[in-house]
């Protein structure tokens, strides 16, 4: 469903938004899906610098934080780990190439046409693991006109920004473009009491190239994407309630305390080809992705108050090393007779290599688990849309999908141990059936009614740092949904609703050990989630825009008698949580944004105010680490030149401070949490050639 596109501002009504929500080119309104789109300019204008930026724009998405790590939880389904072999149940995309880490899909970007949130199993076109949905980037294609942009920005925390983008010809039918973003924050949001330093900064770079050939019935595009980031924000601190029972004082909400500053180093390379074939009956696309990620990090627990024989209790130093390589066949068929069909083979092979060190008094001796890991796996698929009357549309689609999984680990202690102790050699597999049925219909020419029955599942595995902890089984998703998508009043409104029921058998869900040294995934029985969301855009009159979207959630834990459940003073006990509310599920969450374009003689200005809102949700599946409910206003003011090439912007995020936490969890000490950013505000020149 739609969120506002401000590129059309200055339009009498609503623009035309174009998805690829069922991989092609489609109006948003006529997809029978529940979508949130929006371009870069909706984006830009409402402080979107990155895809964790989109949580509270689009309803009932969540995204928990570890660092750089992204986890989304799209209508009370994602996945809680934060290793990157866990593949997320909200898969992201960027130009229909799936990204399988965790630590590749936090994405800044200065080259979008647009983001495409996917609500609901996208089981068949989409496959891999998008249980909860998907979250799509669409890039520029570069052109034969040279053009570009470029600006540079300043703000609080000592924070410096940079982007460009240049677009040329290079030869009849051959273009490129190469996209470059900077950024530095200088200063941390708080300090770390036990060495002295700054804590929450960050640096991060990122390059990307596109290549495109076009014939006259030959698509060849070709683009390599390079990011580096370093951060120190992976700091958790001791949460209120665990202080209190500890009799520790309390400290401000950023500040942590630890012998050893934590760090967050990563470095990922994309690079994908893609090559389109016009047959006259059908379009056939191969599509070959390749990736290495990187990531190694740090942090440590350090059991306060601050004394002379204090020690980290628990540090955990971890290096991962990942490559990801994919082949996809699809074969898209024209629009004849009323039929539009596409099918293809998908083809993905994912390794790890990692190595966890544990260190403190908590393990004694350092322990170094080592790990191998590898999936492999082959899916083929089909959806055929039949026309069934003037009006009427019956959409059908099959996915089978075949996953292998292995992994070897060995487990080293210094001094006590001289040579590693192999662990076992693990396989599994699993084949997964997902489907798609949807019956659409167009009530007027601005109305459209739709219901669908999908079913999604998510592939299981093993738990890599852990010697011992038994595979788990893939998770499965039944969706009923029902939809509207309307455009009103002289298309001065655009309203589109839906409503959904989840019945959700197996849910993957991951729980500290008894010991609190290591996670593990285990299948944590049934859960079923209904709701609704809805996306508006109303343009009264030229020049403004108000948008925005509101989501409504009731996920509950049918079946969960053995949940792992730690008091604050970090106690473990095995309880009942049927009943229980499911994690990062707020019951209500929405914004609202307001954009007024002023024309003058000296330019155009344009002003913008969002307000989003989250209502309370849990951490745990015990219910007793919470996030309460919070409200973030962001603002913007703007100014362009009449001629469109110089501009400046002055924004502010969370205007009024307010204090909210970006990921809360319970371990063998009590309960942690790492907060959210404070008020930041900065000022960003830009100019276009």
């Amino acid at each position: 469903m739609a969120a506002a596109d401000e590129a059309q501002v200055k339009s009498a009504g609503v623009g035309e938004i174009i998805v690829t929500a069922q991989r092609r080119g489609e109006n948003l309104q006529s997809v029978p899906i529940a979508v949130t789109a929006m371009s870069q300019d909706a984006l830009e204008a409402r402080g979107v610098r990155d895809t964790r930026s989109l949580e509270g724009l689009v309803p009932n998405l969540t995204i928990p934080r570890l660092g750089s790590i992204n986890r989304p939880f799209l209508r009370g389904v994602g996945s809680d780990s934060s290793s990157n072999y866990d593949e997320p149940s909200v898969a992201t995309y960027i130009d229909g190439y799936y990204i399988a880490a965790k630590s590749a899909n936090q994405l800044g970007f200065n080259n979008l046409v647009r983001i495409e949130v996917l609500k609901g199993p996208q089981g068949t076109l989409f496959g891999r693991n998008a249980t909860g949905g998907v979250i799509q980037l669409v890039t520029k294609d570069p052109t034969q006109d040279f053009h570009g942009d470029f600006g540079v920005g300043y703000g609080n925390y000592q924070t410096f920004t940079s982007d460009s983008y240049i677009s040329s010809g290079i030869a009849p039918g051959l273009a490129a473009d190469l996209a470059v973003q900077y950024s530095d924050q200088g200063k941390g949001f708080g300090r770390n009491l036990v060495v002295g330093n700054d804590i929450n900064k960050y640096r991060s770079l990122s390059i990307r190239n596109k290549w495109v050939y076009t014939g006259d019935t030959t698509k060849v595009s070709l683009f390599v994407d390079y990011e580096k980031s370093r951060s120190n924000g992976l700091g958790y601190q001791l949460a209120p309630e665990s202080r209190v029972l500890y009799g520790y004082p309390s400290i401000d909400r950023f500040d942590v305390e630890m012998n050893q500053t934590p760090y967050q180093n990563i470095r990922n390379l994309l690079t994908g080809l893609r090559i389109e074939k016009d047959l006259g009956f059908a379009r056939l696309t191969s599509s070959t992705f390749y990736a290495n990620y990187y990531q190694h990090y740090f942090t440590d627990i350090v059991k306060p108050p601050q004394t002379p024989n204090n020690s980290i209790q628990l540090g955990a130093d971890t290096l991962e090393k990942l490559r990801q390589y994919t082949q996809e066949f699809q074969l898209q068929g024209n629009n004849t007779s009323g039929i539009r069909w596409q099918s293809g083979v998908y083809l993905f092979r994912y390794v790890e290599d990692s190595t966890l060190v544990l260190s403190g008094v908590t393990v004694g001796p350092d322990t170094f688990v080592t790990d191998t890991a590898k999936t492999s796996s082959i899916a083929i698929y089909g959806q055929m849309t039949y026309e069934i009357g003037p009006k009427l549309n019956l959409t059908g689609g099959l996915r089978y999908t075949y996953d292998k999984n292995e992994t070897t680990n060995g487990l080293t202690r210094i001094p006590s141990l001289a040579v590693e102790i192999p662990g076992p050699d693990r396989e599994t597999s699993s084949r997964n059936l997902t489907w798609r049925l949807a019956l659409d219909y167009q009530m007027a020419p601005d109305v459209l009614a739709y219901a669908s029955y999908n079913r999604g599942a998510k592939s299981g595995g093993f738990s890599v740092t852990s010697l011992t902890a038994p595979s788990y089984n893939p998770e499965q998703l039944d969706a009923y949904e029902v939809g509207l998508k309307t455009q009103l009043f002289d298309r001065a409104v655009r309203f589109n609703i839906a409503g959904f029921y989840y019945d959700y058998q197996d849910l993957q869900v991951l729980a500290v050990s008894s010991n609190g040294t290591s996670a593990q995934i285990f299948n944590a029985g049934k859960a079923r989630v209904y709701g609704l969301d809805a996306d508006f855009e109303v343009v009264p009159f030229e020049n403004l825009t108000l948008a925005g979207g509101f989501g409504y959630l009731d996920g509950k834990y049918t079946s969960f008698p053995g949940s792992p459940s730690r008091g604050p003073n970090g106690k473990l006990a095995f309880v009942n949580v049927s009943g229980n509310r499911m994690t990062n599920a707020p019951e209500f969450s929405g914004s609202v944004s307001l954009t007024y374009a002023i024309p003058t003689r000296i330019g155009d200005f344009k002003v913008n105010g969002t307000l989003i809102h989250k209502g309370l949700s849990f951490a745990t599946p015990d219910n007793r680490v919470n996030y309460p409910s919070y409200s973030v206003l962001n603002a913007s003011i703007g100014w362009t030149s009449s001629d469109g090439r110089l501009g400046i912007d002055v924004w502010g995020r969370n205007l009024t401070d307010k204090a909210y936490y970006g990921q809360k969890s319970a371990n063998a000490f009590g309960y942690f949490q790492a907060a959210a950013a404070p008020r930041t505000y900065g000022v960003r020149v830009k100019s276009k050639f």
